[in-house]
């Protein structure tokens, strides 16, 4: 559950669901994981850098990773990707 409507973005894929930050204010992973991505913060991204990571999901066709969670409603992996891309001038 998203805490007071507050949510944060996937610095891999660009979903602004997440419940909580992927890091601490010192950079610590939270381990929790994308479910649009499946990226999990501080054990895919220990070995792997955001950007190589962007590049896998991309090639494998962007699809929600989640069996759990369903995708929102009218969800646009492409509109989602281009607001990650904005936020670091790709």
């Amino acid at each position: 559950m998203i805490a007071g409507n507050v949510s944060y973005l996937c610095p891999v894929c660009g979903y602004a669901g997440l419940e909580e930050p992927p890091y601490d204010d010192v950079g610590c992973s939270s381990f929790g994981m994308c479910p649009s991505c499946g990226t999990q913060f501080g054990y895919d991204d220990a070995t792997s850098a955001h950007a190589d990571l962007r590049r896998l999901w991309i090639s494998k066709g962007m699809l929600w990773w989640s069996k759990a969670q369903a995708s929102p409603s009218g969800w646009d992996p492409v509109r989602q990707l281009q607001a990650v891309e904005k936020r670091i001038n790709v």
